[in-house]
């Protein structure tokens, strides 16, 4: 009997859990939104993004205008005077359009280089804490359902970061 349960255990090792796992969760999103480097960045991008929309606004004004002009002639204008104008005012249009597209595009572009840079300057500020704190796994909140809240080292990431970045800040 005993040489069949050792059989048995031999062939169908049992392998025990170990509950004493480290594990964490950060919320990297809102460290690249909070952190006073972020700040300065979403600043700098959305005083970028301002000056680009205030120019496309005085643009779609003139467009406003000189639409709101060939309506009015429409009845004074010759056919080809009519045309050109119309024309003129859809080569403006256009001109407008991709200017806000390239206003879009750039603008997502640009924050996420500098989303990009904040991860290269976080990535060895979690690693030491990870080593310090003899964490094993860290997990991103947002594919987390549910968790206690001593488990989120967001808080604590962010000091470290705001503190290790205090000279790129100034």
């Amino acid at each position: 009997m005993k040489k069949l349960v050792l059989y048995f255990l031999f062939l169908f090792p049992v392998s025990i859990a170990n509950a004493d796992i480290n594990l964490a969760y950060l919320d990297i999103q809102y460290i690249i939104d909070n952190s006073n480097l972020g700040q300065i960045y979403k600043k700098n991008l959305q005083d970028k993004s301002d000056k680009f929309k205030s120019k496309l606004s005085i643009k779609e004004d003139e467009i406003k205008k000189q639409e709101a002009e060939i309506n009015n002639k429409k009845n004074i204008l010759k056919e080809n005077e009519l045309k050109i104008k119309i024309n003129n005012l859809n080569k403006q249009l256009k001109e407008y359009q991709t200017s806000k597209k390239e206003l879009n595009k750039n603008f997502i572009l640009e924050k996420r280089e500098l989303s990009s840079k904040i991860l290269k300057l976080l990535n060895p500020i979690l690693t030491k804490y990870v080593d310090e704190n003899n964490i094993k796994i860290v997990i991103e909140k947002k594919n987390i359902l549910v968790g206690i809240k001593t488990l989120d080292i967001t808080e604590n990431i962010l000091k470290i970061f705001n503190e290790e970045t205090k000279n790129l800040t100034n």
